[in-house]
């Protein structure tokens, strides 16, 4: 996981992640991703944890992509878990993503995600092309996909990668600083000819949406999407699944 000032999340998320961990939780990485941010951070490094826990304090930003693939090169173990701080656990969800990626196909499980009021949110979607954008904008319902639907990509808030198969694609392409990277590696994935697999547990997801209510954000958001768009892996996904 990643911290942009979330000392007091990152918190709570370690406390549940120790209630449901078991011997196959080998480590726990959190990135702080500036020399300044979460200076108490370090006292994490103390407490009694079952697993072994690693902070990496970043002395400049970093983008989402590049954070998690340093993070990668820390992972024990045949799997690789990508958690914003803004979940909670009210179940154990590591069973069921564990058995959705025992499957040889499997690249990447993801849970079920609400919100704190219980709506299902449109964590899993299809390819955000400029027309399912404008429809979206007008329409946030219509961009949540049905139960019996076959996502084509999903949200880098919760993501579970078999190792392996994230080390085939290089991980996330660290050019995308932030919003959209976790398009481009599914379609990478599904390229690559392994497939993503919604595993039957849920998790609550506080979803800020920065990019509708600040500046920044928003121009982050329109530059990947351009650079999506004009990607290798969006051209080939789109000639193969019309």
């Amino acid at each position: 996981m990643v911290s942009h000032g979330h000392g007091a999340q990152v918190e709570q998320l370690l406390r549940d992640v120790n209630r449901w961990a078991d011997a196959r939780l080998k480590k726990v990485i959190i990135t702080v991703n500036a020399p300044t941010l979460d200076a108490g951070f370090f006292r994490y490094q103390v407490r009694d944890f079952p697993f072994a826990l690693s902070v990496i304090q970043n002395s400049q930003p970093r983008g989402f992509g590049a954070n998690h693939n340093r993070a990668f090169q820390q992972r024990e173990g045949d799997s690789f878990f990508v958690m914003n701080p803004d979940l909670e656990l009210p179940e154990n969800p590591f069973p069921a993503l564990l058995t959705a990626l025992s499957n040889n196909t499997t690249g990447c499980a993801y849970p079920i995600q609400i919100s704190p009021g219980g709506e299902r949110q449109d964590f899993e979607r299809m390819l955000p092309t400029p027309a399912a954008i404008l429809k979206r904008r007008l329409s946030p319902a219509s961009d949540v996909l049905p139960t019996s639907a076959y996502a084509q990509w999903i949200s880098g808030s919760f993501m579970a990668f078999d190792s392996a198969a994230y080390r085939s694609i290089a991980g996330f392409d660290e050019r995308y600083f932030m919003y959209c990277e976790d398009v481009d590696v599914c379609l990478r994935l599904q390229l690559a000819g392994y497939r993503l697999a919604r595993a039957d547990t849920t998790v609550i997801h506080h979803a800020q949406r920065q990019s509708l209510k600040n500046f920044r954000h928003l121009a982050w958001h329109v530059r990947s999407l351009l650079r999506l768009w004009n990607s290798a892996s969006y051209k080939a996904f789109r000639l193969k699944y019309p």
